[in-house]
């Protein structure tokens, strides 16, 4: 893709990438559910799926939350892709389900796909792995699917709810751009009553970059920007995409990325203040990391246009809003610059002295609550 790292690189970011080097994703059994039923041979499920056309991913995993919750998550889904199927008719689609699990928790997730396969109105591919991290979920759908040949991956998160024709205007447009780059929902985050989500809510607030790029949570892109999986040093499914598609030499360097505003969607906060810390750092090294490993170009472009926009002197003033929200504005942007570089300088220490990082932690443990639901929080909980 035109982002490709390697090439291009200045000697800070070459030091920065030596500190960070994952272990690679463990080879782990992926047991496959499809109409109910527990299938041996993957070449018998995918040989009765239809060729082409999108693959849509619902990821999930057995202690985010109960069955019922999972259950919602998957029919306002097909709800959604009746009315693409109306729309168009003669698209294939394929929803591949990941159900990860922990110790002791494969025989629950296996029985959860079981009823969350049988009897649906689209094919619904079901796959239990072990572990944690949803890109080797992602990962895992690649592979299954590959002999496919989808065109495009619709991906979607377990807690988003689909406003009205959200996914239909997703598909058309998609179809429109000749099913290339990646275009996205435009999500609204709703605050929980917790300190630490109405903290986010604000920060956020005066934080929107000048360019939206679409998000995992729900976005479809082109099977080729994804084609050969995404590497372990990546942290984020959609900062892959980015960076893959990020044209530094463009006037417009997301021309590639869109997210309509008439596709809307929308979810909730984290809410407790140690899962939203997590989920900053987390988020904090994909930018660190990604910025080590692509070209100058295409991280220069990233940190001065979205990252960083509104911090000056390293990007340009944002004085929309008037100068009060543009001080703010450039007050966070200096805290995570601060920050930015703390972890970039920790990294290239650790570079220097052999002792690369291995492992970031995921962002949040359960805390799961879904518009599409209604009602409080649900419960996680892990299956014995």
């Amino acid at each position: 893709m035109r982002g490709g790292t390697g090439s291009g690189r200045t000697w800070w970011q070459r030091a920065v990438a030596r500190g960070f080097d994952p272990l690679p994703p463990p080879r782990t059994p992926v047991t496959l559910v499809g109409s109910g039923e527990v299938r041996r041979d993957p070449a018998d499920l995918t040989a009765g799926l239809p060729a082409g056309g999108l693959g849509v991913l619902l990821p999930t995993y057995v202690a985010r939350c109960p069955l019922a919750a999972q259950e919602t998550a998957l029919c306002q889904l097909l709800d959604a892709l009746a009315d693409v199927r109306k729309a168009r008719p003669g698209l294939p689609l394929t929803i591949w389900l990941g159900m990860q699990y922990g110790h002791g928790e494969l025989e629950e997730a296996v029985d959860r796909l079981r009823a969350l396969t049988r009897d649906r109105a689209l094919p619904v591919v079901g796959f239990a792995l072990p572990g944690r991290g949803k890109l080797r979920t992602v990962n895992t759908a690649l592979a299954l699917s590959r002999r496919l040949g989808h065109t495009g991956w619709l991906w979607t998160d377990d807690d988003v709810e689909f406003g009205p024709g959200c996914l239909v205007r997703l598909v058309e447009r998609f179809h429109e751009r000749g099913c290339a780059g990646a275009v996205g929902a435009h999500l609204v985050a709703l605050p929980r009553a917790t300190a630490a989500a109405r903290t986010m809510d604000r920060v956020s607030g005066v934080t929107v970059p000048p360019g939206a790029y679409p998000a995992a949570a729900c976005m479809l892109v082109a099977a080729e920007v994804v084609a050969g999986g995404i590497p372990a040093r990546r942290l984020a499914d959609d900062g892959h995409v980015l960076f893959e598609l990020l044209d530094p030499g463009a006037a417009d360097p997301l021309h590639d990325l869109e997210v309509l505003p008439d596709a809307r969607g929308t979810f909730y906060r984290v809410a407790r203040t140690r899962d939203t810390l997590r989920r900053l750092r987390r988020s904090l090294y994909s930018h660190v990391t990604c910025t080590a490993d692509y070209p100058w170009a295409t991280a220069r472009t990233y940190l001065t246009g979205t990252l960083f926009h509104g911090l000056w002197p390293l990007a340009a003033w944002d004085g929309s809003g008037g100068p009060v929200r543009g001080l703010k504005r450039w007050t966070v942007k200096a805290v995570h610059l601060t920050w930015f570089c703390s972890v970039a300088a920790g990294l290239a220490v650790r570079g220097a002295a052999g002792r690369p990082l291995r492992h970031v932690p995921w962002g949040d443990d359960g805390d799961f609550m879904s518009p599409a639901a209604g009602g409080p929080p649900a419960t996680a909980r892990t299956a014995s």
